[in-house]
């Protein structure tokens, strides 16, 4: 219960650095002592604690101002603090609950009064941690879900017009093809979205069908693989919507603007701990496609996807979502434009 907990204590008496050791110590907390508060941020900023416990009479700056810095700082305002005191005058006790302290202890300390106080106040802040960061997990998979579930809607409204102009050429067994193809799609976004986590093989399915709609609205100008080197892409986790935005980015900007003919190379493999998915295209590249770009504005599809990332990020603590983006060359001119996704292979 006590493992990885770390308390400071700052007080001047020795006798109490030794009583507070002898009780806290023994039941398994590690203590770290200082005995004057000029040295109290310096120790914060060194060490992760859990609990400060501060005497109001120290030499020098008192335990009442040191009690208020910590409680004005935006890094260590969580950060429960229990005081230390001969004094029990009830100005005394208002001040420090006023200034923010959890807690408070009369000298002589008692034992079990010791233990009986820390071990409240350091459940009752770990408690309230756990409900901020469920909160903010709640919050978060709230955004993510919505970002998810944003398909550009440049790409909607031009399906919808590629089926108008399928119906004025009285194209009938392709105006129902494509009918029944962009419901499919758009059923399987939907479902997708309501899920913080598919499978691969679900979202490898939902772009196949994302990517053979492209082509036909684009008049075949690009042709497309998909190579999946997963022996088992139904059992792999993966948050919905994450390639797709770069598909789109490879077909709009640079293979629909292309004179040659197009294509693009879905790749997907597994390391260890990672997956890795490839977006190859040999269109016009970055350089070019931005500056025919009509209005040169940031698609709302890659900035939802650059948004998403940061919030797995801060979801899973560590930057294990990442993007990459190489423009391709071939004697000195451009190839088209490569991009490398990577996240975590074991999201269940």
């Amino acid at each position: 219960m006590y493992k990885d907990t770390s308390i400071l204590v700052v007080d001047d008496n020795r006798q109490v650095l030794e009583l507070v050791n002898h009780v806290l110590a023994q039941v398994g907390y590690h203590i770290s002592f200082i005995p004057k508060g000029q040295f109290l941020f310096r120790r914060l900023s060194s060490q992760k604690f859990d609990l400060v416990l501060l005497d109001i009479n120290l030499p020098g700056i008192s335990g009442f101002e040191l009690l208020k810095q910590i409680k004005s700082d935006p890094t260590y305002k969580a950060l429960p603090v229990i005081i230390i005191s001969a004094e029990e005058e009830d100005e005394t006790l208002a001040k420090c609950f006023d200034l923010g302290a959890s807690d408070y202890i009369k000298k002589p300390i008692h034992h079990e009064i010791l233990k009986a106080r820390v071990q409240s106040v350091i459940s009752a802040s770990r408690f309230h941690q756990n409900e901020i960061h469920q909160q903010k997990q709640e919050a978060l998979r709230a955004r993510m879900k919505m970002l998810s579930s944003q398909m550009n809607p440049h790409f909607i409204f031009n399906s919808l017009s590629s089926i108008q102009e399928f119906v004025l050429a009285n194209e009938t067994e392709k105006v129902l093809n494509y009918l029944s193809e962009f419901a499919g799609l758009m059923r399987q976004n939907l479902e997708n979205s309501m899920l913080p986590h598919i499978t691969l093989s679900k979202e490898l399915q939902f772009l196949d069908t994302y990517l053979k709609l492209e082509r036909t609205r684009f008049n075949n100008v690009f042709d497309y693989e998909v190579d999946v080197d997963i022996d088992t892409p139904e059992n792999i986790m993966i948050p919905p919507m994450l390639m797709q935005p770069y598909l789109e980015n490879a077909i709009i900007h640079g293979l629909r603007k292309s004179t040659r003919p197009g294509r693009l190379v879905l790749k997907v493999w597994e390391t260890e701990k990672s997956i890795f998915c490839s977006i190859k295209d040999n269109g016009i590249g970055r350089a070019l496609a931005s500056a025919i770009s009509e209005n040169h504005h940031h698609s709302i599809a890659m900035s939802n996807i650059e948004a998403r990332l940061e919030l797995l990020n801060m979801e899973f603590g560590v930057d294990v979502f990442s993007v990459a983006i190489e423009d391709l060359e071939e004697e000195n001119e451009p190839a088209g434009t490569q991009v490398t996704l990577c996240f975590p292979n074991d999201l269940h």
